[in-house]
This record gives C-alpha cells, structure tokens and sequence, in this order.
C-alpha cells in the first residue's frame, strides 16, 4: 500500500483546501435548530441509526422535525431538483424544483436511497428532503416549517450551514489507523475533530467503555465536548410468510458496510445462522439476486431468511422463497447529553 502514499498526500491537501474555502461560507439560521451527524470514515458507522434516534428524540419534545440527505444509492434526476416525502400535516412549500413522493411508494428506496428510505418507514411523523446539493435541500426544509432539521451525513458538507456537528466514530478503532484516502479510510486527519460539537462513540454500551475510547481522541476535542456511546441492538420481527415465533435455522441476507457486525448482532441475539449472502453496501437487488439466495438458502438447508431493515425496504418488492424476519435496531446512549 505504500505506493499509494503520494495519492493519500494530495487527497489531503484536497481536502485541506477545499474546506478552507468552503467553511468562510454564511452562518447557520437561528431558525430552525439545524444538526448535522456525520463522521470522519468513508462507508457506514451507524449515522443513519443515530439520525432516526435523533428526530424521534426531537418529536417527543413537540418539535417539528425534518431529515435532510443526499439520498445516497438513489437516482437523482438533478443536483436542482429536491424530493421530498412530507409528514401528514404539512403542505409542500412553494419552491421550484420540488418533487414529491408518497410516503408508502413502491420505489421510494430507488429515489430517496435504502437509508432515506427507511427513516421514512421507522418515522412516518418527519418530512424527509433528499438532493445531492443539501443547501437546497436544507431550503427546502426551513421553507416546509420544520423547528429542527437533522442532516445525515454532513461534517464535509461544508457549505451547508448547522448549528452543531456531532460525529460518529468506531468505539474500537476510532480513528480506523489514521491513514487517509485511498490507503485508509479517514476523509479527514484526526485535527478536524475540533470542530465536532459532540462525539459518539458507536458499539460503546458502557461509561467504561466511552472512557477507553475517549482517550484515543482526546487530543483533538476542544475542552468541554459532550461525548458518548451508542449500542445497537436487534429484535426479529416476522414480515414474509414468516410465523409469530422464529424457526430457524436462517439464512442472513445484507448489503450494508460491515457485514461482519451484522452477524455478530445476529449471534448476540441468539440467531441460528447457517450461512450469510453477502452483496455491496447499498446494493440493488434485482430478480437475478433472488435467484442467487434461493440457491444459497437450499445449499445451507435454511429455513427462513433474516435481512435488515435497510436491506427490507428494498426487498419486500420481491416474491422472496423463504419465510423472512427483520431484525430491527433499537439504539440507546449512555455519557453525555448530546446537544440538540
């Protein structure tokens, strides 16, 4: 890897550049509260499950919420035009370029995304605005009404303006060796913590636990940030043919980041799997693909299948040949209070 080097070396300059010119860029609304979660890694750290804990946490407290992305994995007709799918009791604002989606549409998880797609089903209260520009998309969300707008994936969207920058990172490998793209994973060096406003750690389920992982990134907090854990658990809940109590044994199926944590949840749930199909993060899944798990579900003798909820949105459109569970997240936080 070390010929890749060099191209690690004018990536970060990139990236060093790029923010500087982009951060001078015009202050945050007093109104709404805009949140932005986000991370330092390219691929998936659990953002999305923060972001849908972080509009249920706001509706509980009476506001009105919205959720803007980019709507990664979803087709995109122009960086102009912003879909939207809206909470029941609001109106689409008068702005050109907006196209509305039903919230219960077949295809949704083809225009908003698998992610964008299942904040809609796991809260139907939040109004949901997607657009590869996320200035139009915040646009979008102040003109429906919304007193808060949580931002999925935006630390490097440094255009968009935000009241406070919480950041996702692993709680075993927070910085994942400190090497930047293309020879590891970070789109940042580890100083651009400092602007983080809050950091969670995810898999941390214990105030021991944040501590351990805390200390690696120390160094690079301002003094006073709220840090804490995030841990994931999942409960399997029949859909397809499946019956109220699980028989297995399953055959998982997903395209998520990280698989491997997939199938440990699977395990600390006490799932019996006998085999696990395997496709790219965000992954399309077309009538071949069904084809190539039934195949795998005979060969593994399965009795029933197990996929995510990111994974099901996208699935459930198909005639699938075994009974199938979803394994719903439910995430909880230990530490500090995050800021809202």
């Amino acid at each position: 890897m070390k010929w890749l080097l060099p191209l690690s070396w004018v990536y970060g300059a990139g990236v060093a550049a790029h923010r500087a010119a982009r951060l001078a860029g015009e202050p945050a609304h007093e109104h709404p509260r805009i949140i932005s979660v986000g991370n330092l890694e390219a691929g998936g750290n659990g953002k999305t499950p923060l972001a849908i804990w972080l509009v249920e946490r706001a509706h509980a407290t009476g506001k009105n919420c919205a959720y803007v992305s980019r709507g990664y994995g979803g087709t995109t007709v122009s960086s102009s035009v912003v879909s939207c799918v809206l909470a029941g009791s609001v109106s689409p604002p008068s702005l050109a370029g907006l196209r509305v989606l039903a919230r219960g549409y077949r295809d949704l998880p083809t225009h908003a995304g698998d992610e964008g797609a299942l904040v809609c089903e796991r809260a139907p209260f939040v109004s949901a605005f997607f657009c590869t520009d996320k200035t139009r998309a915040v646009a979008a969300a102040i003109a429906s009404g919304a007193d808060v707008i949580i931002l999925d994936d935006a630390f490097q969207s440094w255009r968009v303006p935000r009241h406070t920058d919480i950041v996702l990172l692993d709680s075993e490998q927070p910085l994942d060796g400190g090497q930047l793209l293309p020879v590891g994973r970070l789109r940042e060096t580890p100083d651009a913590l400092a602007r983080a406003d809050a950091i969670v750690f995810n898999g941390a389920g214990s105030a021991a636990a944040v501590s351990a992982a805390r200390a690696h990134v120390e160094r690079w907090l301002r003094p006073g940030v709220p840090v804490a854990g995030m841990e994931r658990r999942v409960a399997l809940e029949p859909v397809a043919g499946a019956a109220a109590t699980a028989h297995g044994p399953f055959l998982a199926v997903s395209a998520i980041a990280r698989p491997a944590a997939f199938e440990q949840s699977l395990h600390g749930a006490g799932v019996s799997l006998v085999a696990h199909e395997i496709f790219p993060d965000h992954h399309r899944y077309q009538a071949r693909d069904i084809e190539r798990i039934a195949k795998r579900a005979r060969s593994a003798n399965a009795a029933a299948m197990v996929t995510t909820e990111k994974d099901w949105v996208k699935l459930r459109r198909f005639d699938l040949p075994l009974p199938v569970w979803v394994a719903r997240l439910a995430v909880s936080l230990t530490g500090d209070e995050l800021p809202m």
